[in-house]
């Protein structure tokens, strides 16, 4: 059923509920940041203070939620009242007004008979304390995967517990945004920030490419992407890479052979200068590094979450050198293939157009879910970037509790865009 386009005086239960309550809104970002992410926030928050309903902006993501009622939480440490002149400003701030963590409550949670063991679940509870402390009634959480499958934890357990405690503030009502600049969501065709963080990261391998060709060298840039390849693709089709590595060309393969991608590079390299072209480009996706043999994966280290550190693996790093010495190898002629990498400085960059438009209808979409009464959804946009939203339950294997990813089809005409434009002959 399509949302429907509501004057602010008129009230629906869910709004009707929040304001005799005197309740709160709380908005949180989990996991890495993207661009636009203060966008969505305001106009989410902008349609409920339109309505007379306080928004409370929640710092750090989980980080302190999930310590509970233990943790005096302080206004402009732990949390900010989002008012109309802060989310005005925001709008104008590419650094996320709410910070981000990748804490998460739901970790201990790994299969569904988890959701009804109290000691699993002990920190989302803390969550749910909170938010009764700070009378939030609704919560709209924006993350990637991971947050999605923390929220869908979160919905769950509430509505759970609101069958017997019906009278608290919080009984599940929320929602989920999509951010990742991987691109690697099902339901939603691109993820606010994508499309800014890959052209940001394609006109650097724009630059990279001219230098390339004034000097006769090759570049080979490291681009973000742990799971996909849609960051890599989408910033070495506007860059003009020679050749781009991404996760989805070695799907089931558990170790991957850098000597012989090497061998098949520099047969590239050759056949390019036998047409002139002494220089390139070549892109690999940094999640590649999770295939890596083991001993090469030697010295990766964690962050406080768990997550490998794919960058220190510096698989594009370890390709140069292998590039360099296979070249010479074969003709006797040293050539200079030069390792970089491009990801982080993208994340908080001025969104575009597209993505302006996108995280407003997301922020959007959310309120009107919420205001719906369309709880445990998934903000998502259909044709002319319409707001809609998909069950928490339609994104996620019920079996195992984790989100449905997204990679590039290589049958598909994404891949094959990816494929024709490449300068490899």
């Amino acid at each position: 059923m399509a949302l429907q386009i509501r004057r602010p005086q008129e009230a629906t239960p869910f709004t009707e509920r929040m304001r005799r309550l005197n309740l709160r809104v709380a908005i949180l970002h989990s996991g890495g940041p993207a661009p636009g992410g203060n966008r969505v926030i305001s106009a989410a928050a902008k349609q409920f203070l339109d309505r007379g309903i306080e928004v409370v902006g929640v710092i750090n993501g989980y980080e302190y939620l999930q310590q509970g009622k233990a943790l005096p939480l302080r206004e402009g440490t732990h949390f900010i009242d989002i008012t109309p002149e802060v989310a005005s400003r925001a709008i104008d701030q590419n650094s996320l007004i709410i910070n981000t963590s990748r804490a998460n409550p739901g970790k201990p949670i790994e299969k569904p008979q988890h959701l009804d063991d109290l000691e699993k679940t002990f920190g989302l509870r803390k969550v749910l304390d909170v938010f009764e402390m700070l009378r939030v009634g609704a919560l709209i959480s924006i993350g990637g995967d991971d947050t999605l499958k923390t929220a869908n934890f979160l919905y769950r357990i509430a509505r759970k517990v609101a069958e017997t405690m019906p009278d608290l503030f919080f009984t599940g009502d929320m929602v989920h945004v999509p951010k990742t600049i991987d691109n690697d969501y099902t339901g939603i065709a691109f993820t606010y920030g994508y499309m800014t963080a890959a052209e940001s990261a394609g006109r650097i391998i724009r630059g990279l490419y001219d230098d390339a060709r004034a000097t006769n060298c090759y570049h080979v840039v490291e681009c973000m992407g742990r799971k996909a390849g849609w960051f890599t693709a989408g910033a070495s089709i506007f860059g003009r890479a020679t050749k781009a590595l991404i996760p989805e060309d070695f799907e089931g393969v558990k170790v991957v052979d850098l000597e012989k991608i090497a061998d098949d590079l520099v047969e590239l390299v050759i056949k390019r200068e036998q047409r002139n072209k002494n220089y390139g480009v070549i892109t690999v996706a940094e999640g590649l590094a999770d295939k890596l043999p083991e001993h090469l994966k030697k010295g990766m280290r964690t962050d406080r979450h768990g997550q490998p550190k794919l960058a220190d693996a510096k698989i594009g790093e370890r390709l140069a050198e292998i590039l360099e010495e296979k070249y010479l190898s074969r003709t006797g002629r040293k050539k200079s293939f030069k390792p970089q990498m491009v990801g982080y400085e993208t994340r908080q960059n001025s969104a575009n157009l597209y993505d302006a438009l996108l995280t407003s209808q997301l922020g959007v979409g959310a309120f009107r879910l919420l205001e719906s009464g369309r709880s445990g959804e998934m903000v998502t946009v259909v044709e002319d970037l319409v707001p809609e939203g998909i069950p928490f339950a339609n994104l996620i294997d019920p079996a195992t509790l984790r989100v449905v990813n997204r990679n590039i089809d290589v049958n598909g005409p994404f891949y094959a865009l990816l494929r024709s434009l490449e300068e490899s002959f």
